[in-house]
């Protein structure tokens, strides 16, 4: 299982990959809809952080896009 420590943002640069990333935007996304549970948030990003790290290939680096997609599957499967 490869750890993750790069990502490719839209605009084609590379970055560090955090996982503090996703977790604002799981947090965000659930304030916009009258959520207020950052813990609900940190449970789920450590769910798109182990599909991320199964599912990518030793070598490949995830795009931003790729993350979103795992992040979306990850919100409908647990009811979100």
């Amino acid at each position: 299982m490869p750890k993750i420590t790069k990502v490719i943002k839209r605009n084609g640069t590379t970055v560090d990959f955090t996982s503090e990333r996703i977790a604002n935007a799981i947090y965000r996304a659930a304030v916009a809809v009258g959520g207020r549970d950052r813990d609900t948030a940190i449970e789920l990003t450590q769910k798109v952080i182990e599909i991320l790290e199964t599912s990518t290939p030793a070598g490949h680096t995830p795009t931003v896009e790729e993350i979103q997609d795992i992040v979306e599957k990850v919100l409908i499967e647990n009811g979100h």
